[in-house]
């Protein structure tokens, strides 16, 4: 499909798409731009790229036309959406010195993006953004500086200098270093993910193997001073959270021992929110009987039902479908497929659930799998798009 190809648009009512928004996971709502109801364009950000690149998207045959550059700016790995704006933020994860959080206006028409200012993370590789769910603030993980970054946002979206910061240097808040010497040497911060209330920032500490828990005060202001830290298995490195639409379960994948676990989230006014590790619910990301050799899991995508849990692993270059039991919480795997491509980092399941996408760093391409929302199950003949670098992808 080239640039010139026509993009059909889906008709979907103005109700039916609201529905679909409210009911869509924060995560998922991140990769959505604020007004779009019929994407026509994805948002590349791309690690050997120029920046972030656009193409057009067809969202009744999954297919992606040539990207383009669409803004220069260092590194993009990691997007959030602006839950009330037109606004999109990227994670700019330099390979030296401090990182940022840059803010770009976007064109919803065009998916034109307009540079809106860029603030430091005061830490090294950030490799995660978000925004709260009141788009008051926005949240920084800085995989290589161990801290997070805390901003505020301004009513019109721009980032706010001198974020607020915890970091794990010298603070005794943190705890000890996981047994993985390689990649266990300090903190290594890999996620900021706001709960459905907007009370709470779950942090995933790689190098620590914890998920740490912030609270947010009742008008979304982020306290970062002692967050309340939960213990991961030593060795298994957290890497990302998500929430089910239920709110009563969390999973974790761990990048180093390629699992996913399954949390029981609570909320009290005595204890605050609160992480109870399920007995038995660990499942394995690699096939059975694989070595961990040369495997890192990798990303967590949760469907708008709670109904099934997506999860890639690099190495193998494997995507796995796990069904949701109802009661428990806990994953059974369905569905076991190859990605298509090399090193993939991001996947995502587009806007009308039709498509899920895997963004293949290594082999700089976009596998597109077909998707059926009512069983989960990706399609046999997946479509591969050439793609520089690719590491995150947002709609427009």
């Amino acid at each position: 499909m080239g640039e010139g190809d026509r993009v059909i648009e889906m008709k979907v009512s103005r109700r039916g798409f609201v529905a679909g928004l409210a009911a869509m996971p924060l995560a998922l709502r991140q990769m959505v731009a604020e007004g779009v109801r019929n994407p026509k364009y994805v948002l590349l950000g791309t690690d050997k790229g120029k920046g972030i690149y656009r193409a057009a998207w067809n969202p009744l045959t999954g297919e992606i036309g040539m990207p383009e550059l669409a803004v220069e700016t260092d590194r993009p790995t990691y997007f959030a959406m602006h839950p009330k704006k037109a606004v999109l933020y990227a994670a700019n994860e330099s390979n030296a010195g401090n990182g940022a959080v840059s803010a770009f206006k976007l064109e919803t028409h065009t998916a034109q993006l307009e540079a809106m200012g860029k603030v430091s993370t005061e830490g090294n590789g950030p490799c995660y953004v978000s925004v709260d769910q009141d788009g008051r603030n926005a949240f920084a993980a800085n995989y290589g500086g161990g801290s997070l970054a805390a901003f505020g946002l301004k009513g019109d979206g721009t980032v706010m200098e001198a974020p607020q910061m915890f970091a794990c240097d010298g603070n005794a808040a943190c705890g000890v270093t996981g047994p993985v010497a390689a990649r266990q040497d300090k903190a290594h911060l890999h996620c900021a993910v706001v709960s459905p209330d907007n009370r709470y920032v779950l942090v995933c500490n790689l190098g620590e193997d914890a998920i740490e828990v912030f609270p947010l005060d009742s008008g979304g202001k982020p306290p970062l001073d002692t967050p309340k830290r939960f213990a991961a298995r030593a060795g298994s490195g957290p890497r990302h959270v998500v929430f089910h639409p239920n709110g009563r379960w969390v999973y974790c994948i761990h990048e180093l021992d390629c699992t996913v676990d399954v949390y029981e989230w609570r909320v009290s006014h005595k204890d605050g929110g609160t992480l109870m590790l399920l007995g038995g619910s660990t499942v394995q990301t690699v096939a059975t009987g694989s070595s961990l050799d040369g495997n890192t899991a990798c990303e967590l995508v949760m469907s708008d039902r709670g109904k099934f849990v997506y999860a890639n692993t690099r190495g193998e270059n494997s995507l796995v479908v796990y069904r949701v039991n109802e009661k428990t919480g806990f994953l059974t795997e369905q569905q076991r497929v190859q990605t298509g491509g090399t090193v993939t980092r991001l996947i995502a399941l587009d806007p009308s659930r039709k498509w899920l996408l895997c963004m293949n760093q290594g082999s700089s391409s976009v596998t597109v799998f077909s998707h059926d929302e009512k069983t989960g199950m990706l399609g046999a003949k997946p479509r591969v798009f050439a793609a520089d670098t690719p590491m995150c992808v947002a709609f427009a």
